[in-house]
Order: C-alpha cells, then structure tokens, then sequence
C-alpha cells in the first residue's frame, strides 16, 4: 500500500482569486509538504451574501488561469456542479469517499478560523482534515494560536502556519476594478486581462481599459516576441509624438493596442468583425495579415471600451494606411516600422528619415510596401495606393528598400 497523499483544500468564491491567495498556496505547499492542492470555488457560501457574484464560469477560468503554471494544483468544479449552498463538510465528505488514501488540509482564512467551531457539523469537518490557518490583518499570529490551542483540545488537529498572508480584499479589488483604478499588480496578470475582456465588476458603459490594463491583457493574449514588439512600438509612438506634437498618451496606448489580435486565430478574427458587423472587401477578406488592425481596432472599442476614435483609427489602419490620416495614424504607422525591435536591412535608413520628415517617411514605408506586394504578386489595398498616392503629391518622398 502506497504512502498517504497530502492535499490541500482551498474554498472560497474567488470573486476574483488574487495574488494573495497565489502567494497562500505556494507558502502552503512548501511549509506543509503537500503533494498537491485542490481549489475549489464555491456555488454560494453558507457564510457570505454574495448576490453579485461573477459567474460561475467566470470564477472558475479565472482561478484556472491563475495557477495555470503550479504544479500540483489542481482547480475543481464540484461544488459549482452542485449548486446552492457549499458547506464544507459535504465537500469533504465527497473528497474522502472518493481518496480514501488522502490526508486533506482545510486552508481557512484567518478570519473565518477564530469562528471555524460554530460551521455546520465542525466534529465531522476536524475529522476528516487538518485545519490551516495564516495570520493576517487583525487576526494575528497570537489569536490564531490561542483558538488553535482550544480546538486541539477538543480533537481537532491543526496547524497555524508561521508565515504571514499577503493581506489583499477581494471586495476592495473589485471596486477598484469598478472605479476605473489600478489593481497595483495584486491581480495574476492573466486574472486582470480576463477581468477587462470579460468586463467584470464594471458596467459595459464604465471607463475604458487602462494601459496598465491593457498590457495585462497583451502579455496573456500574445506570444513573447509579439508582446515585446507592442511595447516596442509604443515606446517608439511617444517618442514620435513628442518629437512632432502628437498627444503622447494617445500614442502610447495605440502603440500598445496595435497588435491585440495579432497572434488571435484568423478564424476567431474573422468572427469578431462579423459580431460587431464590420463588413470586409474582397481585398480584405482574402488577406489574413490584414485582419488583425480591423479585429484589433474592433476589439478595443467594443471590448476594452475605448471610445478615442483617433486612437481606433491608427490601430485600424496601421498596416494599410490611407489617405487623409490624422498626425496620430501616421505616428503609429511609423512607429510600426521604426520600433527598437525591427532589425531589417534598411531599418537605419528609415530610422534616419523619420527623425527628419514625417512625411518622407511615409513615402519610403509605403513605396516599399507596394513593391514588396507587387513582387510577391499580391493584392495591393486601395487605402494604401491612397496614401502613397497622397504623400507623393505633396512632395518628393524618398523610395527604398524596409521591411517589417
């Protein structure tokens, strides 16, 4: 017969999980030695009115997103399935029948432990686990450890770790999230990108995404490189918008949104212009680079809530670009090209020329453009012979040879 497992229990409605509860389960883990944990969200607590509550569904992905990379815990659903009230004791009991070969730690907030005796069928409850606290806040490490005593001396075992929580409100989170304020990293950063794509604790009318925000979201929506190449790129947009009297913070959060859908399926891109009704040319359609500026612009708008129609016009058009493009559009399209990351043969060139005329610029880039379609046989959009056209008109822009 093997050796009995150790397993963490941790309920709670997570509404949202934080980073304090992250840093429990690691501390647990390691102080207790535990093999694995279990986090399970509750339906509805016995302990708590919680009529505004996200979702179900919504709780469970974010605690699975938050403990996507620790080992050995495992996110459970079984109490969701359940509906209703959670009591703990059933939830035990369910655990214990079905590993009879598990000891169970119950991690109980340091609150919730000073009153722990008064949950409904406590006997059976210290029966089947080990009770875990951590001191925080104003239950401190002494008061734990006079109620654990007195528990022990009823037959419960149990254990007051020597360690203190990170001291984090889920309640104060949500209504900062509902205010439009920082969350101050206390957020997993794939928890917060979760929270603002789904808009939760906020109404869809509340104020658009941070950059903050939006850089949470970028790093759980993109791959490594293309992360660092938004931000890359809107470094590059304030340094171009300060250098030619754009505004800096528009820049800054069109350089960051530019490539949100980048790395996003052309099927689900594809999907996302057709839910907010956004009609394709043949062009358009048939040219799956060019969906991600159109889903991009559509995500930021009716997803993160931006309203600056200058900002969603140079995510819109920055790889086509057009005629008529505001000082904005042109600084994002540029800064496309000319960000710290890009290391193209003539990236020097077109480095030089941005820093001495705008408009050169968008001559060098463009013509490039069009002959690199050209040379790969491809469809040339109209925005762009557009814009080629107009910028030639007004002066005699340089060609050469730039790639991004």
């Amino acid at each position: 017969m093997g050796a009995t497992k150790r397993c963490g229990l941790f309920g709670g409605t997570f509404d949202p999980i934080h980073s304090g509860h992250v840093a429990l389960i690691r501390a647990l883990m390691r102080e207790l030695s535990l093999d694995e944990v279990v986090l399970m969200p509750t339906a509805q607590p016995p302990h708590k009115l919680k009529n505004g509550m996200a979702a179900a569904e919504h709780r469970l992905q974010m605690c699975r997103l938050a403990t996507a990379d620790m080992a050995g815990v495992q996110v459970s659903d079984w109490e969701l399935r359940q509906g209703g009230v959670s009591f703990t004791v059933d939830t035990l009991a369910h655990l214990t029948a079905e590993r009879p070969d598990t000891q169970w730690y119950l991690f109980v907030g340091a609150d919730m432990f000073l009153s722990i005796d008064t949950w409904f069928r406590f006997a059976d409850i210290a029966a089947m686990a080990v009770l875990c606290a951590v001191p925080r806040g104003d239950a401190d490490a002494a008061d734990l450890r006079r109620k654990a005593a007195s528990l022990t001396a009823r037959g419960a075992r149990c254990v007051v770790a020597d360690m203190t929580a990170v001291d984090v409100s889920s309640t104060d989170l949500r209504e900062c999230i509902r205010n439009g304020k920082g969350t101050d990293g206390l957020l997993p950063p794939a928890v917060e990108a979760y929270i603002m794509e789904n808009r939760l604790y906020t109404d869809e009318s509340g104020s658009p995404a941070t950059d903050e925000q939006i850089t949470a979201i970028l790093r759980r929506r993109l791959k490594p490189k293309r992360f660092d190449h938004s931000l890359a790129v809107a470094e590059e947009a304030v340094r171009l918008a300060t250098r030619y009297g754009a505004d800096v913070q528009k820049a800054r959060t069109a350089g960051l949104l530019h490539d949100v859908m980048k790395n996003t399926p052309p099927a689900d891109q594809l999907q996302v212009l057709d839910n907010y009704g956004i009609a394709m040319s043949e062009v358009e359609r048939g040219a799956e680079k060019l969906y991600h500026a159109m889903s991009g612009a559509a995500f930021a708008e009716h997803v993160l809530g931006i309203t600056d129609r200058d900002i969603l016009n140079a995510v819109r058009y920055h790889t086509t670009a057009r005629a008529g493009m505001s000082l904005l559009e042109q600084v994002l399209y540029l800064a496309d090209f000319t960000s710290a990351d890009r290391d193209y043969d003539d990236v020097d060139v077109m480095r030089r020329l941005v820093d001495v005329s705008m408009e050169d610029a968008m001559a060098y880039a463009l013509a490039y453009t069009i002959k690199d379609l050209v040379k790969k046989k491809k469809p040339i959009h109209p925005d762009t012979v557009a814009a080629f056209n107009e910028v030639t008109m007004k002066g005699d822009g340089e060609n050469g040879n730039c790639t991004r």
